[in-house]
């Protein structure tokens, strides 16, 4: 995959920041990779802590009473923790899960919306999610840490742009199971909302994963997303089955679609739809109604 963080037009307009820390900020290729990287160094930082009995002054290990969401310490003053609870996690399954479903759904979602709308799905979805779950928990001693909210926001962005895409999980690690992602998302829903509906108490957060879905859900379709276009399939299907012979002979039919449809699909494949301007959206257009006046 190609890396996102070097996509020329990322980092335009961005000159306050030197070029070694764009080199640095770089290695990571995406912000997929980051937001592992960064949450396996938390969860370090966790375990050493626990490891030399460090709490705080309530007794609380002092890694989730300072970053994990609870209604009475946000009330106090750490304004941080609505962010900073993603990071952290109860175990080594618990993020050992979060990371391998951001992993498998993450790149994909980020590589088609590109880095920046990436960022603010994932960081709204994990808002979302850790505020609804707040809305419920006000008068409650319970802290919320994980990034389900936010991961789970990627599943269903990932599901709302390509539902019919075959998606093959391993349970527990070792059986294979192939659904459709439309069908991988009603699952994670209905997972959810089940104990919501029968009162049943469980140590997941099921609020917060469900502010995360609809937040996945709402961006994506914001951002203009849904279904990928047959038109614009077709367009992709015909650019990269013309070979070098038939270039040579082109009608003007296919002269408009390398002049003018190729560098914009060059770049939505590089940077994502959102990255269009309103020119490339109408010639797009023309390009949909060309398509379906040939098919009649």
């Amino acid at each position: 995959m190609r890396s996102a963080w070097h996509q020329p037009q990322l980092w335009r307009g961005r000159t306050r920041f030197s070029d070694s820390f764009r080199s640095w900020f770089g290695r990571f290729k995406s912000v997929t990779h980051f937001i592992v990287w960064l949450t396996v160094v938390v969860f370090i930082a966790q375990r050493v802590c626990l490891l030399f009995h460090w709490k705080a002054g309530n007794g609380i290990d002092v890694m989730p009473f300072l970053f994990g969401l609870n209604a009475e310490r946000l009330a106090h003053g750490f304004i941080w923790q609505p962010l900073t609870y993603m990071l952290l996690h109860d175990g080594l399954w618990h993020i050992l899960v979060n990371l391998l479903v951001l992993w498998w759904f993450g790149r994909e979602v980020e590589y088609f919306i590109g880095p920046k709308s990436f960022t603010r799905l994932y960081v709204f979805a994990g808002l979302l999610g850790g505020l609804l779950w707040l809305m419920f928990n006000l008068q409650e001693p319970s802290q919320l840490v994980g990034a389900s909210a936010a991961v789970i926001g990627c599943v269903i962005a990932f599901a709302t742009l390509f539902p019919e895409r075959d998606v093959t999980l391993l349970i527990f690690f070792i059986i294979p199971v192939t659904l459709r992602a439309k069908y991988i998302a009603l699952i994670a829903i209905a997972f959810d909302i089940s104990p919501l509906l029968t009162h049943q108490t469980t140590n997941v957060a099921h609020l917060a994963h469900l502010g995360g879905a609809a937040l996945g859900y709402v961006y994506i379709k914001a951002l203009g997303y849904g279904v990928t276009p047959r038109w614009l399939l077709w367009l992709r299907n015909l650019k990269s089955h013309r070979s070098p012979n038939s270039r040579a002979a082109t009608t003007s039919h296919e002269e408009y679609i390398r002049n003018e449809i190729d560098p914009i699909l060059d770049k939505i494949s590089r940077d994502g739809m959102q990255s269009l301007t309103r020119r490339e959206r109408k010639v797009l257009e023309s390009a949909k109604d060309l398509m379906q006046k040939q098919q009649r």
